[in-house]
């Protein structure tokens, strides 16, 4: 009650009319509950609009029940696998009890598990309301200048998309495939993701309602096959265990067979990079490429990690991400490529992603760029 009366005390005395919006009210409120939590103080009244509190990036402003709607959907896509680890055992204890309604819940969950799916991406979900708040939250913006004329001329080639970085939430990436259409209207992209992430009811959907697949050689095959374009995130689970904020770090030197993969495929590559993608989420006491977490995580080909956003939840920090598409990086078909050739191309494709990230970077991006 007393951080109430504080709230509202600071409100009326140092904010004038003008900021006794909704919007405001709500974002002063939270910006006050995670400074009472951390024992810090962050100033967030600004002359025009809002800063990004958490991460000190300028942000416009959302109206207030977009902002909310934003909150509660990020934060339930993204903490889904919390929900479920905490949901099933508990709705599987009350069905044991006899607990009708709970053993009923625990039945649909677990077919959603095992019902097949039929991989077909939902156009319409894609351009649906959902997407476009999001866009708003993160003011998501993209430049695929470099590709667009590329593509519409060259149908018939082969392109496989290598993605970087994957963050803790692959959040850019979800949100890109909702505008792939506009670039590329003739060719649909398909994304590729770990297994485990089919094996979560409900999140297996809508993975597959946004396009993705579960990744493999196999699968990657019949993509190209089908006469569409393959993207990956070459980085994968290990590059979750490198987000850091001193820099920006990607995984990539070590990835031969992913690059091995594109040679076989004659897939021309192309680098690119999700700026601000590993800056929506922190990690209690940081991370590393090789901690036990990320060990096991690597041999069960599933995240283990624990992150968290605003106000400690899995509701990702207010933070713009831009996308930019690189030039492509010319491959030649070989079923049988060297070492030698594989090793050289994975160069390329390192030295395409650097140039990519130096001479692209928006204003609010200073890390430097770190390739593992």
């Amino acid at each position: 009650m007393l951080f109430a009366l504080q709230i509202l005390a600071h409100l009326i005395t140092n904010i004038s009319d003008d900021f006794l919006t909704p919007t405001f009210i709500i974002d002063y409120f939270f910006e006050r509950l995670n400074s009472y939590h951390v024992n810090t103080y962050r100033s967030i009244i600004m002359a025009k609009g809002h800063k990004n509190r958490d991460k000190k990036v300028d942000m416009p402003p959302m109206v207030w029940y977009r902002h909310l709607f934003a909150y509660v959907t990020l934060g339930l896509l993204c903490g889904w696998y919390y929900v479920m680890l905490f949901t099933l055992p508990t709705l599987l204890y009350f069905a044991i009890k006899g607990s009708i309604i709970a053993g009923t819940i625990f039945a649909i969950f677990m077919g959603l598990t095992f019902v097949p799916l039929k991989f077909k991406p939902w156009d319409g979900f894609k351009e649906s309301f959902l997407f476009t708040i999001w866009r708003e939250y993160f003011n998501f913006t993209y430049d695929a200048s470099a590709i667009t004329e590329v593509l519409a001329k060259n149908q018939d080639k082969r392109y496989i998309f290598f993605q970087f970085p994957h963050g803790i939430f692959p959040m850019g990436q979800v949100i890109a495939a909702s505008i792939a259409s506009r670039f590329s209207p003739n060719k649909r992209m398909v994304a590729t993701a770990a297994d485990a992430v089919f094996t979560f009811p409900v999140m297996r959907h809508f993975m597959s309602w946004v396009g993705a697949r579960p990744i493999s050689k196999k699968m990657i095959a019949k993509i190209f096959d089908e006469g569409c374009n393959c993207v990956i995130l070459p980085g994968g689970i290990a590059e979750m265990y490198v987000t850091n904020t001193y820099e920006e770090t990607i995984y990539l030197r070590k990835r031969f067979g992913t690059v091995k993969l594109a040679i076989q495929q004659g897939a021309n590559i192309i680098p690119v990079f999700f700026f601000g993608n590993s800056s929506i989420f922190d990690v209690p006491g940081g991370s590393g490429k090789e901690s036990f977490l990320s060990r096991i995580s690597r041999r069960l080909r599933a995240s283990i990690i624990f992150f968290y956003g605003r106000q400690f939840l899995t509701v990702p920090y207010r933070h713009p991400i831009h996308v930019v598409y690189g030039e492509p990086v010319e491959v030649k078909q070989n079923d049988n490529p060297t070492n030698e050739e594989v090793a050289e191309m994975l160069q390329k494709v390192i030295d395409a992603v650097e140039k990519l990230y130096k001479e692209k970077h928006p204003s609010w991006e200073d890390r430097p760029l770190v390739v593992l």
